[in-house]
C-alpha cells in the first residue's frame, strides 16, 4: 500500500497560486483534490510528487503545515498607478533564483581568472543629475548618437557593449527551458542583480517591443551604477522623484540626448513619430516624454499625440519569441556566461552534470554546438 503524506488545504491553495493553476485545472489532473483539501484523503507520496511538479513547489514545501513566506530578496520598484505589486509569482521567484545561481557562479569564475571591481558599479548617487549621468553612460559605452538603426539592432549593440563593460546580460520570457512558464510583462520588465564582479542584467522578452526592452537594458544598468540590485516594472514616464523615476530620466537622456531631439522638428503624425524614434531605439511613448520635458512640444499636442501612440501601442515591432536555437539559448545564457560555461567544462573545472544542468540540457550534442556558435572551440 502506497504511504500517504498529510497537507494542509492552505498550502495546497498556496501552490496553486505561486503556479498560476486553477482549482479547475489542477481537478482534472488530481479529481481527489478536493478530498485532500477537505481533509477526507491523503494524497500518495507518488501523488504528491506528481502535484509538486505541476505547481512548480518543492515537494518539502508542499508538506510544510503552513505556506512559506516568499519574499523577494532584491529591493522591488515596480509600481501600478503608484502601489507596490504585491505578492510575487512563482515564476518570478524561481527565474530570480536561477539567476542569482548563474551570478554566483560566474563571480567565482571570474575571481579564478584574476577579475576585480568594475570602477563604474556603485558610482553615483540618486542626486546626481540624470542628464550628467547619462553623457558618461554614452561615453563609457561608446554610444554613437544618429545611427539609422531599427529598435532590434540597437538592442544588440546595447548588448554588446554592455557585455564589453563587464555586465552579464541574460534575457528571456519563460521560466529556465520551460515554455509552459511564460513570464508576464505585467509583473516585471526586468531586474538588476548587483556584485563587484558579475553584475547582471535580465530583461522579461515575453514578446516585448524591442524598444521596450532597450530602455529596460538602459535602466537597469543605471541601478547598478547606484550600486543596487532592483526589480523594476514598465512605467517610463520621466517625472517623480525615488529610484525608479531616477533611472527612468538616465534611460531616457541615454537613448535620446538632447542633441538628438530636432530629428523630431519635421514629425506630425504618430506615424512620423514613431518612425524618428525608432532610428534611436526608442518607443514614440520616450520619444514624446523627452520631447514635452525639452519643451520642444506644447502640452496639448503632447497629450494628444501620447494617447494615440498608447492607442495605437501594437504598432511597435515585437520580438517573435522564435529563430534560431542557439541564438535564443545564447541570449537566455548571456554570452559572457554562457563562453564562461562552456570554457571551464572544457578545461575540466566544471564538471559535465553541472554545466549541462547551467545550460538546460541533458544532451552532449548541445553542449558541442553551444560551443561550437560561440566559437569557443
Amino acid at each position: 500500500m502506497s504511504a500517504r503524506v498529510a497537507v494542509s488545504q492552505s498550502v495546497l491553495s498556496w501552490a496553486l497560486q505561486r503556479s498560476e493553476r486553477t482549482y479547475e485545472e489542477a481537478l482534472t489532473k488530481y479529481p481527489h483534490l478536493g478530498d485532500w483539501m477537505d481533509g477526507r484523503i491523503q494524497p500518495t507520496l507518488r501523488d504528491l510528487e506528481k502535484f509538486a511538479v505541476f505547481t512548480h513547489t518543492s515537494l518539502g514545501a508542499l508538506i510544510m503545515p503552513e505556506p512559506p513566506d516568499e519574499t523577494l530578496p532584491i529591493a522591488d520598484m515596480r509600481t501600478r498607478e503608484s502601489a507596490v505589486i504585491e505578492r510575487p509569482s512563482g515564476n518570478l521567484l524561481d527565474t530570480i533564483d536561477r539567476y542569482q545561481q548563474f551570478q554566483d557562479w560566474y563571480h567565482d569564475y571570474a575571481l579564478e581568472q584574476g577579475a576585480e571591481k568594475l570602477p563604474f558599479l556603485g558610482s553615483v548617487n540618486g542626486d546626481a543629475d540624470p542628464r550628467r549621468v547619462a553623457r558618461d553612460v554614452r561615453s563609457l559605452l561608446q554610444l554613437e548618437l544618429l545611427e539609422a538603426k531599427a529598435p532590434d539592432q540597437w538592442r544588440r549593440r546595447l548588448v554588446s557593449v554592455l557585455e564589453d563593460a563587464g555586465v552579464l546580460v541574460m534575457m528571456s520570457g519563460i521560466v529556465g527551458a520551460n515554455t509552459q512558464r511564460p513570464l508576464s510583462t505585467d509583473e516585471f520588465r526586468g531586474f538588476s542583480l548587483y556584485d563587484d564582479i558579475a553584475p547582471l542584467i535580465f530583461v522579461n522578452l515575453a514578446r516585448e517591443p524591442y524598444s521596450a526592452q532597450n530602455f529596460t537594458l538602459v535602466h537597469e544598468f543605471a541601478h547598478l551604477l547606484l550600486g543596487h540590485s532592483a526589480l523594476s516594472g514598465g512605467d517610463k514616464t520621466l517625472g517623480g522623484s525615488g529610484e525608479e523615476a531616477w533611472c527612468n530620466r538616465v534611460a531616457a537622456f541615454v537613448l535620446l540626448p538632447d542633441e538628438a531631439l530636432q530629428a523630431f522638428d519635421t514629425a506630425t503624425t504618430v506615424r512620423d513619430y514613431r518612425a524618428v524614434a525608432h532610428r534611436f531605439g526608442v518607443s514614440a511613448e520616450v520619444a514624446l516624454h523627452r520631447l514635452h520635458g525639452a519643451h520642444r512640444i506644447d502640452e496639448g499636442h503632447y497629450c494628444a499625440l501620447l494617447e494615440a501612440v498608447r492607442a495605437d501601442y501594437g504598432g511597435e515591432k515585437r520580438s517573435s519569441g522564435g529563430g534560431n536555437y542557439y541564438n535564443t539559448l545564447t541570449a537566455r545564457l548571456g554570452r559572457s556566461f554562457a563562453t564562461a560555461v562552456i570554457t571551464s567544462t572544457l578545461e575540466g573545472r566544471t564538471g559535465f552534470t553541472e554545466s549541462f544542468r547551467m545550460i538546460g540540457t541533458h544532451k552532449r550534442d548541445v553542449f558541442d554546438k553551444l560551443a561550437k556558435h560561440l566559437q569557443v572551440v
